[in-house]
């Protein structure tokens, strides 16, 4: 094995060394916290739906701002925005600090404060996952995210044990305090960073176009709803394995703050373990029936929570459903990895952190409720039911570049631009007339359905593909596709964001026609009020 294809080549990267040695602090201190607050909610509260609330506070602003977050990732300079978010955190870790050692914390207070935490998290959680590609070598990437995902479980590990003492020892004020130290490394480590400016001749994407052309993306492939699907109904069902654990801990198992924050580490030791033994499991079974597994051994540590009464065994349970927590999330999360494209690429993990999100802050908020009405054993019994059932009905649904690579390297072929016309010029219509043999007719209507949606999910606003009356000459057929950009801009971003494995797609089409290429045209909106053209188009 090479030095540049060693796992732990990144770390002789000196940047990508000191931002992940700061981001496993961090982490660590975010778990140290995590500890206090669930511990300073369960001495204000006995109820399990509050107690549930303090995961959805923290969860559900991945739900609502995730997405933005992607789409600012990809428009500015994620360094600065990275510094934005910490410090954010930063202030809001401290405010909570002080508020808990003036005595002023109320549930409603713990919950809006794990809330704000939440909303930096939410924006700072894309922009922190697609700068690894800014870090290290492009051969290095799969490791660096290995070494990521690595770092955060061994915080997992250590993070609950370590606020455990802090709280048994100095109490929650001070796990709120050293979260809040926690954030200084990761600033000052960012502040160093002189990341490269990106260079384009393209005009600045604008944030609201970005969201759109986000979600139309999600929307128009398939492969990335797959993994949405897989990933947002496994954290539903096995969210309560967290949010109802401080219930469980405290006023079932009777457990202090110490033994409480060492059930937590085990599942981050368990987490650590799957890092380690991923490597060697993932050359014997393919990763989607790794998934099947990883869920099926949650879901049964999920019913046996409904039955035991000690806390040995729920230490046991934790290790094997932390394992499974990490196999399936780091799946789907290479999954989404490699299903999408650089330009996308933030904007999708966006998506996938809201998916997450939402399903979190859902699933604490549905199964707090079923623990305060029914019990907590109920809530974990009906959860785990419920994954087997989500297992069965997604098991057709493979995550098709685990076991199929794609070839999603940019295949810019950029049109011929007339010297005249301004990036923000539009309408544009571009239309595409193919001359195709009548034997051929269905074979070319079908794929012109993979031109369709490619087209569209890469921000063509409408697509139409018509057929002429008339026949051009005796056993051919005219065929006239028809797109509408918003801009020449807009259109010009659509030939970058093409793939090689797009470009397979519209070579296809073309070869059923009876010309090499298809003759295109570009048109440009001819009335002065160019705007409200494009708005009538979009009712």
């Amino acid at each position: 094995m090479t030095d540049s294809k060693s796992p732990y080549a990144p770390l002789r990267n000196s940047l990508f060394l000191a931002i992940w040695i700061a981001a496993m602090a961090s982490n660590v201190g975010t778990w140290v916290q995590s500890v206090g607050e669930k511990w300073l909610m369960a001495e204000i509260t006995r109820s399990p739906l509050l107690m549930s609330l303090i995961e959805t506070g923290s969860t559900l602003p991945m739900l609502i701002l995730s997405m933005a977050g992607g789409a600012i990732a990809d428009i500015v300079d994620r360094r600065r925005l990275l510094l934005l978010t910490q410090g954010w955190m930063l202030l809001a870790a401290t405010a909570m600090a002080v508020l808990s050692a003036m005595h002023l914390v109320t549930p409603l207070l713990l919950i809006s404060m794990s809330l704000l935490l939440g909303v930096g998290a939410a924006l700072n959680a894309p922009a922190w996952q697609a700068s690894v590609p800014d870090l290290v070598a492009k051969d290095q990437i799969a490791s660096a995210v290995a070494l990521n995902s690595a770092g955060f479980n061994v915080s997992r590990a250590v993070g609950p044990a370590l606020g455990g003492l802090v709280v048994g020892w100095l109490g929650p004020t001070w796990s709120f305090t050293l979260n809040a130290i926690s954030f200084v490394g990761v600033l000052a480590v960012l502040k160093g960073w002189k990341r490269k400016p990106t260079t384009t001749d393209l005009p600045a994407e604008r944030f609201t176009a970005a969201m759109k052309v986000g979600l139309r993306y999600t929307r128009h492939r398939k492969a990335l709803q797959i993994i949405l699907l897989r990933s947002g109904g496994f954290v539903f069902f096995g969210g309560p394995i967290f949010s109802l654990l401080p219930t469980l801990a405290i006023h079932h198992l009777h457990l202090s703050s110490s033994a409480f924050g060492l059930l937590l580490g085990c599942s981050g030791a368990g987490a650590v373990s799957a890092t380690l033994a991923l490597p060697s499991l993932r050359q014997r079974i393919s990763p989607n029936q790794l998934l099947a597994l990883a869920t099926t051994l949650f879901a049964c540590g999920l019913l046996l929570l409904s039955v035991v009464v000690h806390a040995l065994p729920v230490a046991l349970i934790l290790l094997v459903c932390g394992a499974g927590w990490l196999t399936v999330l780091s799946t789907c999360n290479t999954g989404i990895q490699l299903s999408v494209p650089s330009w996308v690429r933030a904007r999708a993990l966006g998506v996938y952190i809201t998916t997450w999100g939402g399903a979190m802050a859902g699933g604490a908020a549905f199964w707090g409720w079923v623990g305060e009405h029914r019990g907590i054993h109920t809530a974990y019994a009906a959860a785990g039911l419920g994954m087997l059932v989500m297992l069965a009905a997604t098991a057709r649904l493979k995550i098709q570049a685990l076991h199929e690579p794609m070839d999603l390297s940019p295949h810019r072929l950029q049109p011929h631009a007339p010297e005249s016309i301004h990036p923000g010029e539009g309408p544009i219509l571009t239309v595409l007339e193919y001359l195709v043999p009548e034997d051929r007719q269905a074979a070319f209507q079908e794929a012109m359905q993979g031109v369709r949606r490619i087209r569209i999910r890469d921000g063509a606003v409408r697509w139409s593909l018509f057929r002429d009356l008339a026949r051009p000459e005796p056993g051919s057929l005219r065929f006239v596709e028809s797109f509408l950009s918003s801009s020449w801009g807009e259109h010009l971003r659509q030939h970058h964001r093409a793939t090689v494995e797009d470009r397979a797609v519209f070579r296809a089409a073309y070869a059923l026609g009876s010309e090499p290429k298809p003759r295109i045209s570009h048109l440009v909106a001819a009335w002065e009020d160019r705007g409200s053209i494009l708005d009538r188009i979009l009712e």
